[in-house]
C-alpha cells in the first residue's frame, strides 16, 4: 500500500509552515510516508534541508519562499497560540501573516490545489455544549480573536484560491509541550510524582490524538472541497478527573490532586466539545481510530 500511494503523489509538493511544531512534526511524518515531497517554514533554526527559516509577518520572506518551492498544496499552521503572548504580535503573525502568503500567491500567479488554514474551536469562546460550524463564533481572547480575523478576512480570497479553514478542538499527544495540562498530567504520573496541582478537575474538554486529527489534514488537503471551514472533533469530551484516573489504572500509580486557586478559571464552561457531523460525513466514519486509553498509553511510554 505504501508504494502505492507514494506512485500517487510522487513529486506532489507540500508547504507546511510551523513545521516544527507539534502538530507540523506528526503532519510531515505522515505526508512523506505518503509520497509527498514535504517543505516546512521555521521561525528557528532549520534542523532539516527541506526546512527554511520563514517569518511571515516579512512579505519578501514569504516571496521567498514560495518562489524555491513553488508548492502544490500549502498547510498554514504558524501562529502564535500562547493566550498571555503580546496582542499585537498575535495578530501580525495570526492574520497579517495568513494574508501575506494569499497575497504573495496571488502577486506570483501561483494558485496551489488547496490551501488549508489552520483557526482554532477558541473562536466559540465561552459557547458551551456540542458546537457545529452553524454556531455563533464569540472569543473571548485575542488569540480566539485573532483566528476569528483570520477566517473573516480569508473568506475574501475564496474566489482566487482554493481554501479550507479549520477548526481543531482540543488534541494531545506524546511531544506535545509540558506547559499544555495534559502533557503536565502525564509527566508528573511517568516521574512517579507524590502530587500534582490543578484547577478544576470536573470540566469536560475533547482530548483527541494528533495522529487522528493530522489523518484529517491530509484527508481534507487532497479532497475536492474547498471554500469551506471543518470542526475537527469528535464530540467525546473528558473531564480531569477521568484523565487522572485512567492514568492511574494505566500506571498503577495515585497522586493526591492539589486545588490551585490559580488555575480555576471564573464561570469555566462545564462541558465544552464539537459536533463532528460534517467531518465525519465527509469522511465516512463514525469516531476517530485512537481512544483515549490508546493516547494517554502512549504519551505516558514515550519518553521526548
Amino acid at each position: 500500500m505504501k508504494e502505492i500511494v507514494k506512485e500517487k503523489h510522487f513529486k506532489m509538493r507540500v508547504l507546511i509552515t510551523g513545521i516544527d511544531g507539534f502538530t507540523g512534526v506528526y503532519l510531515e511524518r505522515l505526508l512523506s510516508f505518503q509520497g509527498f515531497e514535504v517543505f516546512g517554514t521555521t521561525i528557528g533554526k532549520p534542523t532539516k534541508h527541506t526546512h527554511v527559516i520563514c517569518d511571515l509577518t516579512k512579505i519578501e520572506q514569504v516571496y521567498a519562499v514560495l518562489n524555491k518551492i513553488t508548492p502544490d498544496y500549502i498547510i498554514n499552521l504558524a501562529a502564535i497560540s500562547f493566550v498571555a503572548a503580546e496582542p499585537m504580535k498575535m495578530y501580525n503573525v495570526n492574520v497579517f501573516g495568513t494574508l501575506n502568503i494569499l497575497d504573495a500567491l496571488i502577486s506570483l500567479n501561483q494558485f496551489p490545489r488547496k490551501i488549508m488554514l489552520a483557526s482554532s474551536a477558541a473562536v466559540y469562546g465561552n459557547s458551551g455544549g456540542s458546537l457545529s460550524e452553524v454556531n455563533s463564533t464569540f472569543p473571548v481572547n485575542h488569540y480566539g480573536n485573532s483566528k476569528l480575523a483570520m477566517e473573516n478576512m480569508t473568506r475574501n480570497y475564496f474566489e482566487k484560491l482554493k481554501i479550507i479553514i479549520v477548526r481543531p478542538f482540543n488534541y494531545t499527544g506524546a511531544g506535545q509541550e509540558q506547559h499544555f495540562l495534559i502533557p503536565k498530567i502525564v509527566s508528573h504520573f511517568r516521574k512517579k510524582k507524590k502530587s500534582i496541582e490543578l484547577g478544576n478537575i470536573n470540566v469536560f474538554r475533547e482530548y483527541n490524538n494528533v495522529k487522528d486529527i493530522v489523518e484529517v489534514y491530509a484527508k481534507l488537503m487532497i479532497s475536492d472541497l474547498h471554500s469551506q471551514t471543518f470542526n475537527l472533533c469528535s464530540v467525546k469530551s473528558y473531564s480531569i478527573s477521568q484523565i487522572l484516573n485512567l492514568l492511574t489504572d494505566i500506571s498503577e500509580h495515585n497522586i493526591e490532586v492539589k486545588t490551585n486557586p490559580k488555575f480555576v478559571r471564573k464561570n469555566e464552561i462545564v462541558d465544552l466539545k464539537g459536533d463532528p457531523s460534517k467531518i465525519f460525513d465527509f469522511l465516512g466514519i463514525t469516531n476517530f481510530p485512537h481512544s483515549i486509553e490508546d493516547t494517554l498509553f502512549s504519551m505516558l511510554n514515550t519518553n521526548l
